[in-house]
């Protein structure tokens, strides 16, 4: 059986809040949470904390955003259980750091 390496983009930001025109910090307990969910399924979670800066345009608007993101990611077997898991978190991620989509993917690997 094959194995998967998922990695969920965070962002360190939440998107610009109208009635102020600026982004706040995302809270710390929303980051140990979601590592805490990953680490209780798979028994580890890597997380590279270095700030991944990066742009998209948003079709809606078609306004750049910018946005700076930490990466969790885990190895695990690519099962139907595995990817179901990941599907429903990536939907109480985005309602978690308020986001209207997040980068979730997942690559097939062989190990070493």
């Amino acid at each position: 059986m094959e194995d998967l390496k998922v990695e969920i983009l965070l962002p360190i930001y939440y998107n610009v809040d109208n009635s102020e025109k600026k982004r706040k910090k995302i809270e710390g307990i929303k980051f140990s949470q979601t590592y805490n969910e990953i680490y209780d399924e798979f028994n580890g979670c890597t997380i590279d904390y270095s700030p991944l800066i990066g742009g998209w345009k948003n079709p809606k608007t078609g306004k750049m955003i910018k946005d700076e993101n930490i990466a969790y990611w885990v190895v695990c077997k690519s099962t139907k259980n595995n990817l179901r898991f990941f599907y429903k978190l990536k939907r109480n991620l985005k309602q978690r750091f308020k986001q209207e989509d997040m980068m979730m993917y997942y690559v097939r690997i062989h190990r070493i």
